[in-house]
């Protein structure tokens, strides 16, 4: 594919289930974007589909509409919507260089997947006062959709896009799945999502997911970006003093990844507010990551030894 409307394309960037993705240029402001055209394809079409081509082009449309609403800093903005000269939909996103994979590595939860992986992408922890940075922003666009009774129900690392390789400012993105009230295409019994973050209820269906389930992805993300580990199975609790972070912190990120949603904060203004009023100052968390610490530990003990 040479060109999509006006815009010239300059290579695929992802082909998921439902759509391609492609870097584009925008010869007017002469600038790159993201252009995402409709593209259903796989299981997603025929026989074994669940649901028909007309079901899954709504919910595509509905996704440029809602972001249209949606005036955030921390929230990718859309630029452009039409169709394509074969009728398909397709719509134009600023183009954000990087993802949070940049800076945590890709989730691998065995020593074999790990090793398959190039040491930079690699599973890793961040410092958590760049951890609470990025957390702090997501709450922040998630707020603003929970205020207009809106539910992303697909937080994960690849859809954290950073303005940066390296301590880029966050713009959530893929809103392919959010549960619009009283939208057709948002009443699927199906669950959706990346079963790495989402909370039990939304394992077991879609339907009927709040706030709340939001609020379970978002927290489970913070644990992956302060131990490097995805939080699932038995992991290790969070503790008071690790981290740097304080009984009320520890205490906050704990309630939001409980198994049952009314035990939860339910909506991230919520966890909000109790985070501006436990750490007032992100700047006062340590800023090194449990590897450079391991690292800086491992060279202290090896000059004592030699």
């Amino acid at each position: 594919m040479d060109k999509v409307g006006k815009y010239e394309i300059k290579q695929t960037l992802l082909k998921t289930g439902f759509s391609d993705i492609y870097i584009g240029y925008d010869p007017d402001l002469q600038i790159n974007v993201a252009v995402k055209v409709f593209h259903p394809k796989g299981d997603n079409i025929g026989e074994k589909a669940t649901y028909g081509p007309d079901f899954w082009r709504e919910r595509f449309i509905e996704e440029p509409k809602v972001l249209a609403g949606l005036d955030h800093p921390n929230i990718i903005n859309v630029l452009y919507m039409d169709k394509t000269d074969d009728g398909d939909p397709y719509f134009v996103m600023s183009f954000i260089e990087a993802n949070l994979i940049y800076e945590i590595g890709e989730d691998a939860d065995t020593k074999e997947k790990i090793a398959e992986l190039e040491p930079f992408w690699r599973p890793k922890s961040v410092a958590p006062r760049r951890a609470f940075d990025v957390w702090r922003q997501i709450l922040s666009a998630l707020a603003a959709m929970h205020d207009q009774g809106l539910v992303h129900r697909d937080i994960k690392p690849p859809n954290i896009l950073l303005t940066s390789k390296k301590n880029g400012r966050v713009k959530l993105c893929d809103f392919g799945m959010v549960k619009v009230p009283g939208a057709k295409g948002s009443r699927s019994g199906v669950w959706i999502g990346t079963l790495d973050y989402i909370s039990p209820e939304q394992r077991r269906s879609a339907k009927e997911v709040t706030a709340a389930a939001d609020v379970y992805s978002a927290a489970a993300l913070l644990y992956r970006m302060l131990t490097g580990r995805l939080a699932k199975g038995i992991r290790a609790p969070l503790r008071a003093g690790r981290f740097g972070l304080s009984d009320e912190v520890v205490g906050l990120i704990e309630s939001c990844l409980k198994k049952r949603a009314a035990d939860r904060p339910q909506t991230a203004g919520d966890v909000l507010k109790a985070f501006d009023k436990y750490i007032p100052d992100i700047n006062a968390l340590p800023n090194i990551s449990k590897v450079a610490r391991r690292a800086a530990a491992t060279r202290v003990i090896t000059k004592k030894i030699s």
